[in-house]
């Protein structure tokens, strides 16, 4: 058993060693000047024994043939399988011959389509459009402040040119602000809002290729959907308060979470702007996205902002008239799906030059 597994392994050496020297020879043949012999010389070992990089260097070397004996089309041919073998092959333009500098930019490897995830946090904010209040609203002292929240989504691209493409996600978004008041005679409210929203982005992205960075900005449109809201309401009740301060007495006055969604307009519309950087790591991406969310709608619905009797009566609150915002920092990670082709002219039509 010793003496088989000695002797495979040693025609496998063997066979290795001859596919190395197979790749040595056709270079020698070609750097001769002996062409028409190279693609015979390869063919068994790219057929089976050639590791991938030993491939790509062949169908390199396969496609300068080709090219010196004036056969263009087995050119592009070897050429195209070496892309397909590594889509992110770039030609060195200083160093690699005018020919195949020439037969590369034939060809693009752009994806049609990526399709990326994300995970990450976020900071929200309540914009009041209307003041509302159960005291004297121009007395009353509001202050809104941001939250931490977080979200998860996932979506595709579709790349219109080397630069440009159309972005559609969905993304499971948790957002979080608080409301403080001072009214009446120095009686205190706390409202911690929680929402949970299904939001479906549509983005148009611009990129650009620094090395193995592509920074990015894109600006876009959104679609929310409420799927819960509950806050967490407090109202410091300071029985004889005066504003010296003097306190007779003070009164907590809390409770379970209130159920905020019938007061809530479930369909929201917000725009969006953003900015990053994808990472090439293999043959696919880690990114990084800092997106600005702007709610063009007031989430509060108007026919039942003052429906809710515990929030009216237990702790004399009224919602005031909203839009919510936020800033989102995102992590996440691109799938391209790789189909290098040769480009085609361009055709009349915008859907149809994109799917060309």
């Amino acid at each position: 058993m010793a003496l088989i597994t000695l002797t495979t392994g040693s025609w496998l050496h063997a066979q290795e060693l001859s596919c190395n020297e197979v790749l040595v020879k056709a270079r020698e043949s070609f750097d001769a000047g002996h062409l028409y012999g190279i693609p015979s010389t390869l063919k068994s070992c790219i057929d089976n024994g050639f590791d991938k990089s030993q491939k790509i260097q062949s169908y390199y070397l396969l496609a300068r043939t080709y090219l010196l004996i004036d056969d263009p089309i087995s050119a592009e041919d070897s050429y195209l399988k070496l892309l397909k073998l590594d889509p992110e092959y770039k030609i060195n333009e200083d160093l690699d011959p005018v020919d195949i500098v020439y037969l590369s930019n034939k060809f693009t490897t752009t994806p049609i389509f990526v399709l990326f995830a994300k995970a990450g946090f976020n900071f929200s904010s309540a914009n009041p459009i209307q003041n509302s209040g159960t005291d004297n609203t121009s007395t009353s002292n509001e202050i809104y402040k941001s939250e931490l929240g977080f979200q998860v989504g996932a979506g595709g691209e579709l790349n219109i040119s080397d630069k440009l493409s159309l972005g559609l996600e969905i993304d499971f978004i948790r957002n979080s602000y608080s409301y403080t008041n001072t009214f009446f005679n120095n009686d205190r409210q706390s409202f911690i809002e929680n929402l949970t929203v299904l939001s479906a982005p549509i983005y148009v992205k611009y990129r650009m290729r620094v090395n193995k960075f592509m920074p990015f900005v894109y600006v876009g449109i959104a679609n929310d959907l409420i799927l819960t809201s509950n806050a967490s309401v407090e109202l410091i009740d300071r029985v004889g308060a005066t504003n010296s301060g003097e306190d007779v007495a003070e009164f907590s006055v809390t409770g379970p979470d209130v159920n905020m969604g019938e007061l809530r307009n479930a369909y929201n519309t917000s725009v969006l702007a953003g900015i990053g950087s994808n990472y090439r790591v293999g043959y696919n991406y880690f990114f990084i996205d800092i997106r600005f969310t702007m709610g063009l709608s007031n989430i509060v619905d108007q026919e039942n902002q003052f429906s809710n009797d515990e929030l009216l009566y237990k702790y004399a609150y009224v919602d005031d008239y909203k839009k919510l915002n936020h800033l989102s920092i995102s992590f996440g990670m691109v799938k391209p799906l790789y189909k290098p082709r040769k480009k085609t002219k361009k055709v009349k039509g915008f859907i149809k030059n994109i799917f060309k």
